[in-house]
């Protein structure tokens, strides 16, 4: 796509998603219905909402294309008891345009993210079974487009363990001498359910997340996951993981790393970390950049990549982004070129 092109496309998705934002701000004053708030189905205590994101890819080594990328409808409920019910399906690539090929929904997918039941004993211990997002990190449960500020996602939080986990977890917040500590223990007894063919699920996992906050010098969070994937059954692999958080006047640090290694030596150690701020530049625009360092384990195969972009935060519930990335030395064919998307919380 020639720039000029990429340029008015751009131009044209800030007018247009621009105006929507006025329309919906402009009618939040005469409904109950507030976008990223859901709405309550009548003569029920169930509450619908979801995500949209539409976007538009120019990569180094794919053809330019414009597509529907996540459609996802979010359904919960919440008694006056300690019972709590979420689901969360995703309509995955719905419509693609691609430069070459046209229009198409051949990679489309109805996806299950999330659907789990919750029981809050109290605020020390909440019990969760079914489906859920995997507690490793801090990007992998909050991925949603627009509670993220870039279109692409760091390699790590995909490619080193599964996104999804289909078991029993325990959480909660508990107090220690000087502060809280904030806990996830997890274990994944059966097979993943609706498992994205994308993925590699898990077969079996047991693992630990812990979140300390470090004064004001932001949050660190350690995960620990012993897991067997279904592609890889009898490989009993460890996965280390730190994660970083920092904000203060709408400056934002964050990081996470990750090492993963096996006992089988047919299967290598793999690695990685990423580190990404953020800054305002205005009321409603922020710049971004990211830097990533990935090694699968593969000869040669240790990549690096960089990221700058920009984010404009139209109003807490809808997003637009722009972002270019490089890359050396990959031989993953990770990614990398001209991203843009806008993405609504409704």
């Amino acid at each position: 796509m020639f720039p000029l092109k990429r340029f008015l496309i751009l131009q044209l998705l800030v007018l247009l998603f621009g105006n929507t934002a006025v329309l919906a701000a402009d009618t939040t004053g005469s409904s109950d219905y507030q976008p990223g708030k859901g709405w309550q189905i009548p003569g029920t205590e169930f509450n619908l909402g979801g995500y949209a994101s539409v976007g538009i890819e120019d990569g180094r080594r794919q053809p330019a294309a414009l597509g529907l990328n996540d459609f996802s409808i979010f359904l919960h409920w919440e008694g006056e008891g300690k019972v709590r019910f979420f689901s969360e399906l995703d309509l995955e690539n719905a419509l693609l345009w691609e430069a070459k090929t046209g229009v198409t929904a051949k990679q489309s997918y109805i996806g299950l993210e999330r659907l789990y039941v919750d029981y809050l004993y109290s605020d020390k211990l909440t019990l969760r079974v079914g489906k859920f997002l995997t507690p490793i990190g801090r990007w992998n449960v909050i991925h949603a487009a627009p509670l993220v500020w870039t279109t692409s996602r760091p390699l790590i939080t995909e490619r080193s363990f599964p996104t999804n986990a289909t078991g029993v977890m325990v959480f909660g917040t508990l107090p220690t001498l000087d502060n809280e500590v904030d806990y996830s223990i997890y274990t994944a007894v059966t097979h993943d359910w609706r498992s994205d063919p994308k993925l590699d699920p898990f077969e079996e996992a047991h693992g630990i997340h812990l979140s300390v906050p470090i004064s004001s010098l932001g949050e660190l969070g350690m995960s620990y996951v012993k897991f067997e994937q279904k592609g890889s059954i009898g490989d009993r692999r460890d996965l280390l993981g730190l994660d970083y958080f920092w904000s203060r006047n709408r400056y934002e640090i964050s990081s996470e790393m990750v090492y993963r290694f096996s006992g089988n030596p047919a299967y290598t150690d793999e690695k990685g970390v990423f580190v990404q701020g953020v800054a305002p530049v205005s009321d409603r625009w922020y710049a971004i950049g990211r830097y990533e360092f990935y090694d699968n384990g593969q000869p040669d195969a240790a990549m690096n990549l960089w990221l700058a972009g920009a984010a404009l935060r139209l109003s807490p519930a809808m997003i637009f982004k722009v972002e270019v990335s490089h890359a050396n030395n990959n031989r993953i064919q990770a990614p990398e070129g001209f991203f843009t998307s806008f993405a609504i919380l409704f």
